[in-house]
């Protein structure tokens, strides 16, 4: 009987210290769990969209509609529209090198990012050499490409009599980063003997391109022209 006793007076004395805690400490408990879950909340509201390839090149949202927004690049000018809108140019660095940046957009938006990078018209080896560069860079991220092509052939031809030829160079490295196509080419051609100033076809020669695209945007809406049936031979004679 006095084991009964002294057992329910232990129970009564840890409901009274219970009773006892002070409902600020209980309040403050929630508001801090409450603070918690607001700010959890919060960085998930501000991580916003994906900025892989998926989503589109560098936060520019594959297929917007060409016109409604203006695309940026840090390091780049600002864009301006050409053709219509149907692209938008800017001009900047990427590391060391010097290049043009066209954002092209279709009937279906925003389709594809072509980066054109400034060469040395008279220095073969550079095009070769930065060719290289770029599709180490771009498989250090998307692993190696998929498809490769280079033909190379020297100044194998002398076509007058001041002895003017051509070295040349053709390669081409692709990347399969589904949806989304990469496409490094090179189309190199130098005048040889090289002339700084007396070039006969011009600087504008060789080309060394780096192109992002997403095949599902790259639509172009053709009008269909329905043509009315001739009339018959009775209605003209």
């Amino acid at each position: 009987m006095n084991r009964a006793i002294i057992f329910i007076s232990f129970i009564s004395i840890i409901f009274a210290q219970d009773a006892d805690t002070p409902q600020s400490i209980v309040s403050d408990q929630s508001d801090s769990l409450a603070v918690s879950n607001d700010s959890l909340s919060t960085a998930m509201d501000t991580l916003g969209p994906p900025m892989d390839l998926d989503y589109g090149y560098k936060g520019f949202m594959w297929g917007v509609p060409k016109g409604s927004q203006m695309p940026s690049l840090e390091y780049m000018d600002q864009g301006q529209y050409v053709l219509d809108s149907s692209s938008v140019q800017m001009s900047g660095n990427l590391g060391n090198e010097r290049v043009f940046v066209e954002y092209a957009f279709s009937d279906s938006g925003f389709w594809k990012v072509e980066i054109k990078y400034i060469l040395n018209p008279n220095d073969f080896q550079s095009h070769l050499d930065l060719f290289a560069k770029i599709e180490r860079t771009v498989s250090e991220v998307y692993g190696w490409p998929e498809t490769t092509e280079r033909i190379e052939a020297g100044a194998m031809g002398l076509h007058d009599e001041i002895n003017i030829g051509f070295e040349r160079a053709f390669h081409f490295s692709s990347w399969n980063v589904s949806p989304v196509k990469i496409s490094l080419l090179l189309n190199s051609i130098v005048q040889v003997p090289r002339n700084d100033e007396l070039n006969i076809f011009g600087e504008n020669m060789s080309t060394l391109k780096l192109v992002y695209y997403n095949p599902d945007y790259m639509v172009i809406t053709e009008e269909v022209t329905v043509e009315e049936p001739l009339p018959s031979i009775f209605d003209i004679y």
